[in-house]
């Protein structure tokens, strides 16, 4: 058998572009080697293309996915690639040029007996292991742990070859769940009120640094409701139900983000407590104000924990049958002791300086 130098490459329309990203980077994941237009830039940059892609798409793939439009029967480009893969593919014992319906339209050349696999019934996995058929290959053993939230990396990875219903969810609790344990020790310094000496020393009231570190409290816990927007979670999750191209990098962004800010609540009352105060009312109202951090740092740890027993229990009740709620909150509040005892420590400290 010939050597080639990659084992698929697309051809399709740039408006088809969203339906065909998932497919290229689930055959990459399953290690399947892809020429992918947007991966190739520096090679095809100043590149005569009319010469270069009957190249590609003739000579140096085993096998080309044809991604069967209205778009795609109406570009100069894919008609190139497609006649240098149907040249080819007179020449080849078995077949070469493989097409895949995103609509109805009929592609010049091929004939209508030809047998496609289609978007519109065909999941991006089905796709993905007839193609793996293809190249004589299967898809990856099944990993024990698929029911639950993956625990660590390597669970992670299993995860993305195996996708179970729900797999958007599990991969989000389970990321959330291993960034917020690794920043155990940061939260237990919390909890006993401990932060190392930072360097910084104050020998006054400074009302103003106090309302600047407020603002940039204010600016964090902004920026996590931000990322649990509904838009946001649209993006991250999609429908419930309807997994088949969300891209597993934005699950993955989203839940780091969301533990990169817990791990600010935490440096931020760290800082508080970091800093040396000259005079003990002043401390005193430095540590009342660090402690509003509380809030926010137990409720994130809390949507962490609940997020992993809801994860956990997806695969098993959707299996069953069951109709599972997938709605999370995250919501932010001070103890209203605790703000009246910051109001008051201010408020002595100003009487008595």
């Amino acid at each position: 058998m010939p050597e080639y130098e990659f084992d698929i490459a697309p051809s399709f329309a740039g408006e088809d572009r969203a339906k065909v990203l998932p497919v290229v980077r689930r055959l990459e994941e399953l290690g399947v080697s892809v020429f992918y237009d947007e991966d190739r830039v520096a090679e095809l940059w100043g590149v005569n293309l009319v010469d270069h892609l009957p190249e590609v798409y003739g000579k140096r793939v085993r096998f080309v996915l044809l991604f069967a439009s209205k778009h795609y029967v109406e570009k100069k480009w894919t008609r190139i690639e497609r006649q240098a893969a149907q040249a080819r593919a007179l020449d080849e014992a078995e077949a070469y040029l493989l097409p895949i319906r995103v609509d109805d339209t009929e592609v010049p050349g091929l004939p209508p007996t030809i047998a496609y696999l289609d978007l519109r019934k065909h999941s991006v996995d089905d796709v993905a292991a007839a193609v793996l058929r293809k190249l004589g290959r299967s898809l990856p053993a099944r990993a024990a742990f698929i029911t639950k939230a993956p625990r660590t990396p390597s669970d992670v990875d299993a995860l993305l070859v195996e996708r179970p219903p729900a797999w958007p969810y599990l991969l989000f609790a389970g990321v959330l769940f291993q960034g917020v344990d690794a920043l155990e020790a940061k939260f237990r310094d919390h909890l006993a009120g401990y932060a190392p000496r930072n360097g910084s020393v104050v020998d006054v009231l400074d009302l103003s640094a106090f309302r600047h570190r407020h603002a940039m409290l204010a600016a964090i816990t902004d920026s996590v409701e931000r990322i649990l927007s509904p838009e946001r979670r649209l993006v991250t999750f999609g429908l419930p139900g309807d997994t088949q191209n969300l891209n597993p990098d934005e699950v993955v962004h989203t839940a780091r983000r969301l533990v990169q800010l817990y791990e600010e609540l935490l440096d931020w009352a760290r800082e508080v407590r970091g800093t040396t105060y000259v005079y003990e009312q002043v401390s005193k109202v430095a540590g009342l104000q660090a402690r509003v951090a509380d809030g926010p740092i137990t409720a994130t740890r809390k949507l962490a924990a609940d997020f992993l027993m809801l994860a956990d229990t997806l695969v098993e009740r959707l299996t069953a049958g069951e109709d599972v709620d997938y709605e999370f909150s995250l919501t932010f509040t001070i103890d209203p002791q605790l703000s009246k005892a910051l109001d008051d420590a201010i408020e002595q400290v100003m009487r008595s300086w």
